[in-house]
């Protein structure tokens, strides 16, 4: 079972959904609004989406951080 993510974790994910979306194609008016919205938020930080981006990035590739062993 996955931990439960706090507002601001859960926000910098989105985010960075967001900015991989658009390295492969342009936004549209929703995702433009609610980048907009997510920059303005003082919880978002550049650390956090970058911390997700990596996350979200080994997902894909199929790993998981917690299934390396010691």
């Amino acid at each position: 079972m996955e931990p439960k993510l706090n507002q601001a974790w859960r926000k910098s994910r989105i985010a960075a959904r967001l900015w991989l979306r658009k390295q492969e194609r342009p936004w549209n008016d929703r995702d433009r609004e609610l980048a907009s919205a997510l920059a303005d938020d003082p919880a978002v930080s550049n650390r956090l989406i970058q911390q997700a981006i990596y996350g979200l990035k080994a997902r894909s590739n199929g790993h998981r951080l917690m299934d390396k062993q010691a």
